[in-house]
């Protein structure tokens, strides 16, 4: 009672016209023009969300869904929380929701959650340490040198007991030849430089577990040398497959056309470049703001550089951010349904080489866009 009774002070200062022109559970209008049921706004959950994130764009769009008013705000519910965007003339990468299902990719029983839930702490630029069982699906590749020297710059995302999802570009292109072959996934890891990682309170975790890379696959409309980094996205297959503890579980891939909306705050995580300029011996985690694609395209407009349907722009906060090291890993996202369960959203794919700066925001791939192609090539 006393949360609902939060929201609805908020309701009352963004619904500021009182009308009865609707009654409760008859057909409406949205302001996008889509037929949809007038309904308490505390029975339209996307809303409600949107209420509490406080975007503007979003509260508008609230404000002009009112469709009534009794003891509470009606709103004309349909699925959308904002203002269509204005066509590009760009077809969409958005799959159809009639794909096929792999059965070797882990259901929402098992995928998603983690053992020390805590909820996300403030903000792997201005990032916080994880806890020893946070974010149990991160992966860091390995890739052997010339000089037999194992180095990490790439992350990743367990997805199944077998398969890895990271960047195109952390399996072919420059990273081969500045940096090695791709040898080795490491699961399970949080501080890089210990074995055995302990807290605070004694808690220790796992050693982490190494194993061979057996092949990998890249998206084939993926292009090395287009700037705009389309179709940014991989998989690589273990030697073996992984057995799940509480250090080492799978991430849940997104519904078809699941997606988190302009304004929410994203998390990702890595051991990439810190403020500081050096990697961190830590997994750090950030939130970064999820903006509409035309905040990136105006921010890399003097590169030339213009996103597609399949990507997503978030960040652009200063000193908040994923960066070099990050490449491959997640930009993730709680289930609507049931907080304690995440998703991958993005996959990091580029940005700002200086990264953490206002308004420059990075660029992801948007998973729910292969989510076909995924489960086409996941094998058993």
């Amino acid at each position: 009672m006393h949360g609902k009774g939060f929201i609805f002070f908020n309701v009352s200062l963004i619904i500021l016209t009182i009308s009865s022109s609707v009654k409760c559970q008859q057909s409406c209008e949205t302001p996008n023009g889509v037929s949809a049921i007038c309904i308490s706004v505390f029975d339209c959950k996307h809303f409600i969300k949107a209420i509490r994130n406080g975007n503007l764009s979003q509260l508008a769009f609230i404000r002009k869904s009112q469709c009534g008013y009794d003891s509470t705000p009606f709103v004309c519910c349909g699925e959308d929380v904002d203002f269509l965007p204005i066509p590009s003339g760009r077809s969409s990468s958005t799959i159809s929701q009639n794909f096929l299902r792999n059965s070797a990719i882990p259901d929402w029983n098992t995928c998603g959650i983690q053992k020390s839930d805590t909820g996300i702490a403030r903000f792997i630029i201005g990032g916080t340490e994880t806890k020893l069982k946070e974010f149990p699906w991160m992966a860091l590749l390995g890739y052997t040198d010339k000089f037999d020297n194992l180095l990490w710059p790439c992350g990743g995302t367990l997805i199944n007991s077998r398969y890895i999802l990271t960047a195109a570009h952390c399996v072919t292109g420059d990273i081969l030849k500045l940096v090695g072959k791709l040898s080795y996934v490491k699961l399970g890891e949080h501080n890089v430089k210990t074995e055995i990682d302990c807290d605070k309170h004694g808690n220790c975790n796992n050693p982490p577990v190494v194993v061979g890379v057996e092949t990998s696959i890249f998206h084939e409309d993926y292009d090395p040398d287009d700037k705009t980094s389309a179709n940014d996205i991989a998989l690589i297959k273990l030697h073996q497959h992984i057995t799940y503890t509480d250090f080492i579980r799978p991430i849940c891939l997104p519904e078809p056309n699941e997606s988190s909306v302009i304004g929410d705050y994203l998390t990702t995580a890595g051991w990439g470049l810190t403020e500081n300029r050096t990697n961190s011996n830590y997994l750090l985690k950030v939130e970064v703001p999820l903006n509409d694609n035309e905040k990136c395209n105006n921010a890399f407009r003097s590169t030339g550089e213009t996103l597609l349907d399949s990507q997503i722009c978030a960040g652009g906060d200063a000193e908040r951010d994923s960066c070099s090291g990050d490449s491959g890993g997640p930009l993730m996202a709680r289930r609507a349904s049931n907080p304690r369960q995440w998703y991958q959203e993005g996959i990091v794919s580029f940005g700002d080489v200086r990264c953490g700066i206002q308004g420059l925001p990075g660029v992801y791939t948007k998973v729910s866009s292969f989510l076909s192609w995924i489960h086409r090539h996941v094998e058993d």
